[in-house]
């Protein structure tokens, strides 16, 4: 977007906007540049506690946030406790339902409580053949993501960023979150609190699916609502 306008008039941003600052564009190639997954990362404090993300294809220069939750205590035994995340994906996608299924986290066969009736912890969702006829009849794999991205710059390589977020959100530790999913909205505290202790509160493994709400006039045609 260098230089703004005038210097540059189709510049969406104006010479203004930063003149008289100290200007430092995020690189992903330089000393503190990595690799988490597939993604190219930037350690931004230099400590490991919050890295950004590059996440082209929806727009230019998108980026994602990925920020530690919880560190491993030393004295754990191997498995006993790991390090927790939580991903922030801004617009790199519009809806859960275009991230999950994936190849990497299939439809569960059971979620607790019902998306559609999130209050009642006693309620459950088996989805089984019901999701996979569903797609069948739009011609989509059981293993399929309800639904196509269909809005961004450059659709063919905001989907091949989604594929490696999707390997980010099929780890029970990290917690992904996009920009416009309601059910994170409603089930999550909300600043000043905190959601560092977001697994102990189970509060992933509640949301990851609550998007299956959405489809209640079907789940109540089936009879599972």
């Amino acid at each position: 977007m260098l230089p703004g306008a005038p210097a540059d008039p189709e510049s969406p941003i104006q010479e203004s906007d930063y003149s008289g600052r100290n200007l430092r564009e995020i690189r992903f190639d330089g000393a503190q540049s990595l690799r988490i997954g597939k993604l190219a990362a930037f350690d931004y404090f230099g400590d490991g506690s919050f890295y950004l993300l590059d996440t082209p294809g929806h727009a230019v220069g998108h980026m994602c946030g990925l920020a530690r939750t919880t560190i491993s205590s030393s004295t754990s035994s191997p498995g006993s406790a790991r390090d927790t995340f939580v991903l922030l994906g801004g617009d790199v996608c519009h809806y859960a339902g275009i991230l999950r299924p994936s190849p990497h986290m299939p439809m569960p066969q059971e979620i607790r409580p019902h998306p559609c009736s999130p209050g009642i912890e006693s309620s459950c969702l088996c989805p089984g053949s019901a999701f996979a006829e569903l797609q069948q009849s739009r011609g989509r794999a059981v293993g399929d993501a309800l639904y196509d991205m269909t809005f961004g710059h450059d659709i063919p390589l905001a989907k091949t960023t989604l594929s490696y977020l999707q390997e980010f959100d099929c780890h029970e530790d990290v917690f992904v979150i996009i920009a416009h999913d309601s059910t994170i909205r409603d089930g999550v505290p909300h600043f000043p609190e905190t959601i560092n202790d977001w697994k102990a509160r189970g509060l992933g493994a509640r949301l990851k699916w609550a998007f299956l709400q959405d489809l209640e006039p079907y789940w109540k045609a089936k009879g599972m609502a």
